[in-house]
C-alpha cells in the first residue's frame, strides 16, 4: 500500500525511518485485528485510514518535487507504481489460486476468482461494495477483502497525479487551497453518506480520498524546529491512534467523523518526524519497528488470505495457539516476498528495462485472467474434486430461480404485480409474506399449492419478518414500510382469503427489532417488541377476515452445510452440524409462547420441527441431501419433499391441536 520509503526513484526526497515505524503500527494494528489476538482491538481496521494518510503525504511529495523541478512524467509515475505494487500482488494471486485449486470447493473457487480479477485491475473495493459487508459475517470468508484498499489508493494515484499536473500548470498559486477544498468535499461527502450508505461510503474512493488528502497537505507544512513542540505533536498523534482503536464500538459509523481519530493521529506522527530529536519518532525509528514497516506491504498482501484459509482448513480448532502460528508464518511469507519479489522488482534489479517489465506483467496478467475467467465459466472446476464431494458441494447452489424477486425489485418506482405460485388460473387466495426464507421455501409452496389446486401470491423481504411496526436496526425504514404495503394487499384484495407468514423468526433474538429507525435495541427490547407485534399482526389479519397460517422456524444447522459437508467429505474428517431438538426448543422458546399465545386465532401453523426433529435430533441432511444450501435456507432441489410436509400437516385443516412446541 503505497511507498514503505520516503525514497523513491527520481526523487530527492530524503529516507525517513519513522514513517516506515509507522507503517508498522498500521499493519500490526490490521493483523491484531483480523487474527482476532485481543478482544480489545475491535477497530484495527484503522491501521488501513493510517496507511492513506502516509501514502497521500509520501506521493505528494514525490510528485510535487519532481513537478517543480520539471522533471514530472504520468508515465514514469505509473509505471513506478506498478513496480511498487503489483509484482508482490501479483505473486499473492498466484499463490492463493494454486491452494484454491488444491483445496477449495468448486463455488469457493469461482468466487475466489471473481475476486482475484477484481484485484488484478484495482476495482475491488466496487466489487465488495456490491457483494459484501465488511463488518458482516460472511467476511470472514471473503479471501481477497483487503484488496479493496489497494484498489483505492490505485483509484486516487490515477487520478491525483493528473490533477496535481493540471492545477499546477493553470492555477499553481492555489494547489495549496485546491486539494484542502478537494478534501473538504470528499470528507463532506463521507458525513452525507455514512449513514445513509454506509458500505459505499466506506469502500468507495471519493469518500475516502480525504484520508489520502490530509497526508498531501502536511507536505505544505514547514518543517517543526523545536522539540518541544514536535514531542507534543507526537504525543498527541500517539494518543490520537490508541483512542481511534479503545473508543471504537459497533455503533460508530464508519469513517465518518470518527476515522479523524486515526488520520489526525497519523498526520500528527510524520508532521512530528519533521523534527527528528522528539520521543515518538525516536521511538518509531528503532530497528524493530523499521524492519516491520519495511515488510508491510507484504506483510498486509499475505495475512488476510493466510487467515481465511487457515480458519477453513482448522474449523473449530482455529485457536489463538493456532493463529498465532499463522502469524508467525505470514511474517516468514512476507519477509520472503520482500526480500525476492518486491525489492528486486522495485528498484530494477530484475526487469531493469521498462518495456521488460510490462511486457512480463502484461503477459502474467494474461495467463491469470485466461485461467480465472475459464473456472468461472466451468463453475469452479469440479472435475478435479472427488465425485461426492463435487455432488455435496454443488448444494451451495441449490436456490431457487430469480423468478420470484425480492419486493419491490431494487430500482423500481413502481409497485409490479407480486409472484404467482401454485395452480395458473385459479384464484390467488393465498399471500405468502416473509423474510428470504419465503424466498427459499417458494418451490416447496408453489409445488404444494399446485398439487392441492390452489394459487397465491408470494412476496419477501431479506431479514424483514412479517410483523408490523417494527424497525430493523440499521435497516432504515424499509422492514416497516414493505410489511405496510403487504397488510394493504390482504386488505384491499378480497381474493386473499389466507396468509401464510413465513420468516427464520431469530431476528428477535439477534436483538435486531427495534420501534424506531435508527434506536438501539437490546436483545430484551428486540424480543419483548416481537412478542407484542406478532400478537398485533395476527389480530389485524383476522380482524380483515384472513385466515392467518405460521410457518415455524426451521432448525437450522451449526455451519454451512453444503460446505462443511464437503470439506469434511474431502479431508476424511467427520462432523456434526446437528442441533438437538432441546436444543432448537431453547432457541425458540420466545417464539413458541408467542404462538401458543395466539394459537386460537391462527387456522394452522406447519412445524419443521415436526418434520426435521423425529429423532430428538434435528438433522440437516435427508436422503444424502443437505436439508440448507447454507445454513438455514431450504435447498431447492427438496421442494417436494417439503410440499408433502405441507400437505400431511395443513391439507384439509383449518384448526390444529397439536402443542405448539415439536413433539417430545
Amino acid at each position: 500500500m503505497g511507498d514503505l520509503r520516503a525514497s523513491s526513484h527520481g526523487s530527492n526526497v530524503s529516507y525517513r525511518p519513522d514513517i516506515d515505524g509507522l507503517r508498522a503500527i498500521a499493519v500490526l494494528l490490521v493483523v491484531v485485528f483480523h487474527f482476532h489476538l485481543t478482544s480489545e482491538a475491535k477497530s484495527g481496521f484503522v491501521g488501513v485510514d493510517v496507511f492513506f494518510v502516509i501514502s497521500g503525504f509520501l506521493i505528494t511529495w514525490i510528485v510535487r518535487e519532481q513537478i517543480e523541478a520539471q522533471r514530472f512524467s504520468l508515465a514514469d509515475f505509473w509505471v513506478r507504481r506498478l513496480r511498487r505494487l503489483a509484482p508482490a500482488l501479483f505473486v499473492v494471486l498466484v499463490g492463493v489460486m494454486a491452494w484454491g485449486a488444491l483445496r477449495l470447493l468448486q463455488a469457493d473457487f469461482s468466487q475466489l476468482m471473481h475476486e482475484v480479477l477484481a484485484a488484478q485491475f484495482y476495482y475491488a473495493n466496487i466489487y465488495f461494495w456490491q457483494n459484501v459487508n465488511y463488518f458482516g459475517l460472511q467476511a470472514g470468508n471473503i479471501y481477497l477483502l483487503h484488496t479493496w484498499s489497494l484498489a483505492v489508493e490505485e483509484q486516487f494515484y490515477i487520478v491525483y497525479p493528473i490533477a496535481l499536473v493540471l492545477v499546477y500548470r493553470y492555477a499553481r498559486r492555489f494547489v495549496f487551497w485546491i486539494v484542502l477544498a478537494a478534501a473538504i468535499v470528499s470528507f463532506g461527502l463521507n458525513l452525507a453518506f455514512v449513514g445513509s450508505k454506509a458500505q459505499a461510503t466506506f469502500y468507495l474512493m471519493p469518500t475516502r480520498a480525504w484520508e489520502l488528502l490530509i497526508g498531501a497537505l502536511l507536505t505544505w507544512a514547514p518543517p517543526l524546529r523545536k522539540a518541544s513542540h514536535a514531542n507534543a505533536l507526537g504525543f498527541t498523534g500517539a494518543l490520537l491512534v490508541v483512542l481511534s482503536v479503545a473508543a471504537y464500538d459497533e455503533d460508530t459509523p464508519f469513517p465518518g467523523s470518527f476515522a479523524l481519530l486515526p488520520t489526525l493521529g497519523a498526520a500528527c506522527l510524520l508532521y512530528a518526524g519533521t523534527q527528528g530529536r522528539n520521543v515518538t519518532t525516536r521511538l518509531l525509528s528503532t530497528a524493530p519497528m523499521v524492519a516491520i514497516g519495511r515488510i508491510s506491504y507484504s506483510l498486509y498482501l499475505v495475512h488476510w488470505p493466510v487467515n481465511v484459509f487457515a480458519s477453513q482448513e482448522l474449523g473449530e480448532n482455529y485457536t489463538l495457539p493456532w493463529r498465532l502460528a499463522m502469524v508467525g508464518l505470514c511474517f516468514v511469507l512476507s519477509a520472503l516476498l520482500y526480500r525476492f519479489v518486491e525489492t528486486p522488482l522495485r528498484h530494477g534489479q530484475w526487469l531493469a528495462r521498462t518495456r521488460s517489465f510490462v511486457a512480463t506483467y502484461g503477459i502474467g496478467l494474461l495467463a491469470s485472467v485466461a485461467f480465472a475467467s475459464i473456472v468461472i465459466a466451468q463453475d469452479g472446476l469440479p472435475g478435479r474434486l472427488p465425485a461426492e464431494v463435487a455432488r455435496i458441494a454443488a448444494f451451495s447452489k441449490d436456490m431457487p430461480d430469480e423468478r420470484c424477486a425480492e419486493y419491490p425489485p431494487k430500482g423500481t418506482v413502481a409497485q409490479p404485480p407480486l409472484c404467482a405460485l401454485g395452480a395458473p388460473g385459479k384464484s390467488a387466495e393465498w399471500l405468502i409474506w416473509g423474510d428470504s426464507h419465503a424466498w427459499a421455501a417458494q418451490g416447496a409452496l408453489d409445488t404444494w399449492l399446485k398439487a392441492s389446486g390452489q394459487a397465491g401470491r408470494i412476496a419477501f423481504l431479506n431479514s424483514c419478518p412479517p410483523l408490523q411496526g417494527i424497525h430493523l436496526y440499521r435497516g432504515g425504514s424499509a422492514c416497516q414500510a414493505f410489511n405496510q404495503q403487504m397488510l394493504a394487499v390482504a386488505q384491499g384484495d378480497p381474493a386473499v382469503k389466507k396468509v401464510f407468514l413465513v420468516s427464520t423468526w431469530r431476528q428477535a433474538i439477534e436483538g435486531k427489532l427495534t420501534a424506531a429507525p435508527g434506536e438501539r435495541p437490546s436483545t430484551e427490547s428486540s424480543v419483548g417488541l416481537f412478542q407484542r407485534q406478532f400478537d398485533t399482526t395476527v389480530q389485524q389479519l383476522r380482524a380483515l377476515g384472513k385466515e392467518v397460517y405460521i410457518w415455524e422456524p426451521l432448525p437450522a444447522a451449526r455451519d454451512h452445510v453444503p460446505r462443511r459437508l464437503a470439506a469434511a467429505t474431502l479431508r476424511g474428517q467427520s462432523v456434526n452440524l446437528d442441533f438437538t431438538r432441546d436444543d432448537y426448543q431453547r432457541e425458540y422458546a420466545f417464539f413458541f409462547d408467542a404462538l401458543a399465545r395466539n394459537r386460537p386465532q391462527l387456522a394452522a401453523s406447519f412445524s419443521t420441527g415436526e418434520v426435521l426433529c423425529k429423532t430428538g435430533v434435528c438433522v440437516s441432511v435427508v436422503d444424502g441431501k443437505p436439508v440448507y444450501f447454507d445454513n438455514s435456507h431450504l435447498a431447492h432441489s427438496g421442494s417436494a419433499f417439503w410440499a408433502a410436509a405441507l400437505a400431511a400437516q395443513l391439507d384439509g385443516r383449518t384448526t390444529v391441536a397439536r402443542s405448539s412446541r415439536p413433539a417430545p
